[in-house]
């Protein structure tokens, strides 16, 4: 693992076993403040570079995709949840 990094940006390197498995390195973890059983998710576009971030709320990021049409930019309240649940058409 090599590393990199300024106040802003980092460029944090690690190795692909022969599972496929990384390890994230420890500035990685603690920058995304993931820890063991956390979960991430890979943002995999058709060009450009592989976003990588924390999962943090599954619920509301469902209700944000598929009544925005898009990723969670804040936390929904229960209310938020209810509103978008009753704009459904099932």
């Amino acid at each position: 693992m090599s590393s990199t990094s300024s106040k802003s940006a980092a460029t944090v390197e690690a190795t692909v076993t022969s599972k496929g498995q990384v390890t994230l390195p420890r500035e990685l973890r603690k920058r995304l403040g993931v820890q063991k059983g956390s979960r991430i998710r890979f943002h995999v576009p058709a060009s450009g570079a592989v976003q990588v971030e924390p999962v943090l709320y599954d619920l509301e990021d469902l209700w944000r995709m598929a009544d925005q049409g898009g990723p969670a930019k804040s936390i929904m309240t229960f209310e938020q949840m209810d509103a978008a649940k009753a704009q459904r058409k099932w």
